[in-house]
């Protein structure tokens, strides 16, 4: 699978980070779609193949966590990777505890860095991708 098969979904309240993380990872070959509502992105999972999703932790009406545990019960593959500019060790277990493949301090000082994290998820993907299909599963 090459990276323009591989379908980011990104969710924040905040547009400018919304569009310069889709910029990046664009310009890197993903496919991304971004969403600002916990909902419409819970939507998008449920009708969607969404590869990667990164999750915002604190947003209004929902957060990331519950978002977390919702995108895990439609599609366990997909590799979610928490965000917060409000970073706490508890936030950060919790985060883990409940499935998220990886936890993103914000604001991205170092670009190589997130991108580096988004492909470490992507290989996993596609690892268990593979598994799976020698098992048969898919």
């Amino acid at each position: 699978m090459n990276k323009k098969n591989i379908n980011v979904l990104i969710l924040d309240d905040e547009d400018n980070i919304l569009s310069s993380l889709k910029r990046i990872l664009e310009s890197n070959g993903y496919t991304v779609v971004t969403k600002n509502r916990p909902e419409e992105a819970i939507d998008y999972v449920r009708n969607n193949i969404v590869h990667i999703a990164l999750v915002d932790v604190l947003m209004p009406n929902m957060d990331g966590i519950t978002v977390l545990n919702i995108i895990k019960e439609i599609s366990g593959l997909t590799q979610v990777i928490m965000m917060s500019a409000y970073s706490t060790i508890d936030r950060i277990v919790s985060a883990l505890e409940n499935g998220a493949n990886d936890f993103l301090i914000k604001p991205f000082d170092n670009i190589e860095l997130f991108v580096s994290i988004v492909e470490e998820s992507e290989k996993k993907l596609l690892r268990w991708q593979k598994i799976l299909s020698q098992t048969g599963a898919i």
